[in-house]
Formats: structure tokens, C-alpha cells, sequence
């Protein structure tokens, strides 16, 4: 089977401008050509008719000179009146020898004006006869007139075309100037929504990607450098997914296998701090509650790892019911009193103004609560408060924690939703792994909510959790 014809962009670009190059220069090629018709025809209406319609004129004023010093003679007898005709006829023999030697065409039509030819100037038997016009004259002026008519009537028909020419000319014009506006903004638009809609797909996995979901494959919307950009970034999407398994494969794997280990390090650490197996004096107490500090710390890590894991591949089954939002808001202050009296700082809950009741998991947003709470006492220099609240706004319910910490930059307010993303100043000064804040926002995201944030360097933050009251879509 052939390949189907593959088009870059710029092939289409090209294309598109030949085009209208095209077009343009046929138009362009019309104009002209019409245009050297006209001029033609102009040069015509004025190098010989206008001349010949002159040259007509005086021979006409010659023989209409002519036909009156006749007549004068023959009433008069005024023998001036003679001279007057010879020098006529000399003058009217002038012309129509040079008109017909710069137009040969009147030759046979003139032959009559060139013959022999004879003038009476004697009177007539009656006053009739005196008074009436001689025929010689009377025929020449009749074949001049006649061509008069004709070249009248043939520079009236030339004009006419000149002007319908014309006419045809400015519509042709006007049509290529349509089409080419037409082929230029269609064509550009046209171009431009391909290019965009092939780019959309592109920005809308990047943006997905971005804000740490599962990369989803693209539209592959066009056969060009686009549609290869869309191929590659499915390919790179696919590798991520079997990649981002692979890892939970192995959190999962690492919590199995780590977690008994951890826990019989426990017991075991437990069992000789009490002194179940002899006594046990203060240096060694110290140091095997440092132990056990450190292995309720690694479970706890592993805990957390696990639920980024079971969340990215959408695999924790919510329990939605209703929840009074202050209590569960007071829950999550009580288990973090005891840290954030250790820490010197103050927790402070804000009484809602009326009940708040939403549809969630209790336990998945206790656990994102405790985490924006637990990062608030974290960053807050000692003697601080905390403040956390509760409200409804619309058709959600809305928990507010605010610290007075160092706050955080613009450039990072996205970022520090990323899992494992420690910002630099806080990286060696601040315990933790980085994934509070990831596991918040999932936990809102599966119930059809979200984080947002506020904070600026040194004015603290204040982060927003949003939650629909009617819980989330698939148990609404």
C-alpha cells in the first residue's frame, strides 16, 4: 500500500504562499495585458481618429468655404470671390493628399475627391438654378461627412469597449484582490488553528506531566514536524508510565520487605530500653531512643511513600460519608499539639461562623490536614502562631493554614507540589522527604477538590483546601 503523501510545514507554508503568488501575479498578468489593450486603443482613438476627424473637419471648412465664394460669385460676380476658391481647392488638395498618404485605408473610399473634376461658376437660368449648391462640391462634402459619420460612430464603439475594458479590468482586479485576502487570512487561519490545535494537545500532556500526574498519550492531529513532536511525546509519556510502575513495583516491594524488619527493630529497641534483658543506664536509654526515633521515622517515610504510590496509580478506594469539617479540623490540631509545643509554637483554630458538612474520607483528609498543619509548625520560627480555620464558600468547604515562616517564592508555588521537592534554603535546615504537600493535593484531587496557596518571602503562607460538600464526583 503507498504512503500517504507527508506534508511538513513548510510544505503547507509554501504551498500556501505559492498560492497567492500565483494568483497575485495571474491577476497582475491581466491588468497588464489589459492595460497595453487600452493603451493600444487609446493610442488609436488619438493617432488616428482624432487626426482623421480633424483632417475631415478642415477639408469639410475648405469645401463649405468653397460652396459659399461660389455662390457669392454667382450673385456678385466678384472676382475675389475666384481667388477664394482656387486657394480652397489648393488647400483642400493639401490635406487630403496628406491624410490619405498617413492613411492608405481611405484611399478607395476618397477615389471619388481625387478624379477630375469640374466647378461652374456661371449663374443659372433661374434664381433656383444660381442659388443651388454645385454638384461637385455637393458630392465631395457628402462622401467627407459620410466619413466624418463613420469615424465618429467607429471612435464612439472604441470608446465604449475602452470603458467596458475598463470595467472588466477593475472587476478582475477587485476578484484577485478578494481571493488573495480570502487564501491569505483563511489561509493563515487556517494554518494557524492546525498548528495550535497540534500544539494544545502537546501543552495540554506537558501541563498534565507538570503538575505531577500520570503522563497521558496525546492526539496525534496532523502528518508534519507537529505530528512527530506528538508521536515523540507519546513514546517519552509511555516510557514514564512503565517507569513510574517500575517505581511503585518497587516502593511497594521496599515497604513490604522493610516494614517487619523495621517493626522487629522496634520490639527489639523497645524491649531493651525497658530492661527486659538487664539494666540499662542513661547514655544507653538516650541512644536507644534515638533508635527508635529514627525507625518510627523510617516507617513513617515508608507510610508516605506508599501513599504517593497508591494514589498516582489511583488505587486507594475512598470511603465518602458525611463529616463535620471543625472536628475533623480539631482532630488533626490535637494529634499535632504535642510537635507544635515541642516546636514553641501556638496553634490556633478558628471557630466557623455556621456548620460545615462535607462528603469525604474522613481519614485521607485528616491525613492531607495534618500534612499542610504539620508543615505549617515545621517552618514556623518558635513562638509563632499557627492558624487553622474552616468555611463554607458556595458548594465547598474550605480549610485555611496559615503560618509566619520564612514564605515561599513566586517561582516555587507551583513546584513545591512536586514529589520530593525541597526548596534549597530549607533542604539541609528542615527534616523531610518532600511529599506532604503531593500527597495533600491528591488527596483533594481525588475528591474533586484543590490546594492553592498565597505566600510571599518573609510574610508566611497560607495555604486553601477546597472540597466539594456533595463529595467527590463518582459517589456524588
Amino acid at each position: 500500500m503507498p504512503r500517504p503523501l507527508r506534508l511538513s510545514i513548510a510544505a503547507k507554508l509554501l504551498l500556501w504562499s505559492g498560492a497567492l503568488i500565483l494568483i497575485f501575479f495571474a491577476a497582475t498578468a491581466f491588468l497588464f495585458r489589459q492595460v497595453r489593450h487600452d493603451a493600444e486603443v487609446a493610442n488609436r482613438l488619438v493617432t488616428v481618429h482624432h487626426k482623421v476627424d480633424s483632417a475631415i473637419q478642415r477639408m469639410l471648412d475648405r469645401l463649405y468655404s468653397i460652396r459659399d465664394n461660389v455662390l457669392r460669385y454667382r450673385l456678385t460676380g466678384n472676382k475675389d470671390a475666384v481667388q477664394f476658391i482656387v486657394a480652397d481647392l489648393n488647400r483642400f488638395g493639401e490635406i487630403l493628399r496628406e491624410t490619405m498618404a498617413a492613411y492608405p485605408q481611405y484611399a478607395e473610399e476618397w477615389s471619388d475627391l481625387t478624379r477630375e473634376f469640374a466647378i461652374t461658376l456661371a449663374p443659372g437660368d433661374s434664381a433656383g438654378d444660381s442659388l443651388a449648391p454645385d454638384a461637385t462640391i455637393q458630392d465631395w462634402t457628402g462622401i467627407l461627412e459620410q466619413s466624418l459619420m463613420d469615424n465618429q460612430s467607429d471612435m464612439q464603439v472604441a470608446l465604449t469597449g475602452l470603458h467596458a475594458a475598463g470595467q472588466r479590468a477593475a472587476e478582475m482586479g477587485l476578484y484577485g484582490l478578494a481571493l488573495c485576502l480570502f487564501l491569505g487570512v483563511g489561509g493563515s487561519l487556517a494554518l494557524a488553528w492546525s498548528i495550535n490545535r497540534s500544539l494544545a494537545e502537546v501543552r495540554r500532556g506537558l501541563a498534565a506531566m507538570g503538575g505531577g500526574g500520570t503522563p497521558r498519550d496525546v492526539r496525534v492531529l496532523a502528518d508534519d514536524e507537529l505530528g512527530e513532536l506528538a508521536l515523540a511525546f507519546n513514546d517519552m509519556a509511555g516510557r514514564l508510565r512503565r517507569e513510574e510502575a517500575m517505581r511503585a513495583d518497587f516502593i511497594a516491594m521496599l515497604s513490604h520487605e522493610i516494614r517487619t524488619p523495621l517493626t522487629s527493630v522496634r520490639e527489639g529497641v523497645d524491649l531493651v530500653r525497658s530492661g527486659a534483658f538487664g539494666e540499662v543506664n542513661e547514655r544507653q536509654r538516650h541512644f536507644l531512643g534515638i533508635a527508635e526515633k529514627e525507625s518510627v521515622r523510617l516507617t513513617d517515610l515508608l507510610a508516605r511513600l506508599m501513599t504517593v504510590s497508591r494514589l498516582e496509580s489511583q488505587a486507594v478506594a475512598l470511603s465518602p460519608g458525611p463529616v463535620d469539617c471543625a472536628e475533623l479540623l480539631g482532630s488533626a490540631l490535637d494529634r499535632l499539639a504535642a510537635s507544635a509545643d515541642k516546636a514553641g509554637v501556638t496553634l490556633s483554630a478558628d471557630p466557623p461562623g455556621e456548620p460545615v458538612t462535607c462528603v469525604c474520607d474522613r481519614e485521607h483528609v485528616r491525613q492531607a490536614l495534618l500534612n499542610l498543619i504539620g508543615n505549617a509548625v515545621k517552618f514556623s520560627p518558635a513562638g509563632r502562631p499557627v492558624e487553622a480555620g474552616v468555611r463554607r464558600e458556595g458548594g465547598e468547604a474550605v480549610f485555611r493554614v496559615r503560618d509566619h515562616g520564612p514564605g515561599i517564592a513566586a517561582g516555587e508555588l507551583e513546584r513545591i507540589f512536586e514529589k520530593y521537592y525541597r526548596a534549597d534554603e530549607v533542604r539541609d535546615s528542615v527534616d523531610g522527604a518532600g511529599l506532604g504537600l503531593a500527597i495533600a493535593r491528591r488527596i483533594a484531587e481525588a475528591h474533586g477538590g484543590r490546594i492553592r496557596v498565597e505566600s510571599e518571602p518573609g510574610q508566611g503562607a497560607l495555604f486553601e483546601l477546597f472540597l466539594p460538600l456533595a463529595g467527590p464526583k463518582e459517589t456524588a
